[in-house]
């Protein structure tokens, strides 16, 4: 995936052990989810646009990233915006034996807490491109819970944290978080 905000994989290859590895550029920045909260709205909207092209340009190709956060997210000293780890990328239209249930529960579409693997599709990466919207505008994921556990099952009956905040971008958040992936 050759893209200006995909950090790029130089060689895939296997270890002694049999171990898979792989080498990718050295990317030295900062982590967005270490600065979200000291960039302004415009600039987080901004980043989130960046990851949003990296993210359609890899669907263009037939990939899934399925694990889409800020914490995914790097920033470069010279204003670069890196999508980083896709160890949970699948391909889309292959039954893959090593795609499993696999994410950030906070962020998780219903599909992918529930593990249904077969239903995962770029639908998934408009979900949760919605949830990061949705924690730029209230200030926190969508999905909230006491424990890891009780925040999967809210992710996988879709129960989206509860706030105050309206408006267009509000809703828009909403919609690509929608149960139903067609709508």
């Amino acid at each position: 995936l050759e893209h200006p905000n995909i950090v790029p994989i130089y060689d895939l290859g296997k270890d002694e052990a049999g171990s898979l590895f792989y080498s990718m550029k050295r990317v030295k920045g900062t982590p967005w989810d270490s600065v979200i909260s000291t960039k302004t709205f415009p600039e987080n909207l901004e980043i989130l646009m960046k990851v949003a092209d990296a993210v359609a340009f890899a669907h263009s190709r037939g990939v899934v990233h399925r694990d889409l956060k800020p914490e995914n997210v790097m920033l470069g000293d010279y204003g670069e915006v890196l999508l980083m780890d896709w160890g949970l990328a699948i391909t889309m239209g292959t039954t893959s034996t090593t795609a499993w249930m696999a994410g950030t529960p906070a962020y998780m579409a219903p599909e992918m807490a529930c593990g249904r693997v077969e239903d995962i599709g770029p639908h998934s990466d408009v979900y949760l491109l919605g949830a990061i919207l949705y924690e730029l505008v209230t200030r926190k994921p969508p999905h909230a819970g006491k424990d890891v556990t009780d925040c999967l099952v809210n992710a996988s009956r879709n129960v989206i944290a509860v706030t105050a905040k309206t408006g267009e971008l509000v809703e828009m958040a909403l919609g690509a978080m929608a149960t139903e992936p067609g709508r």
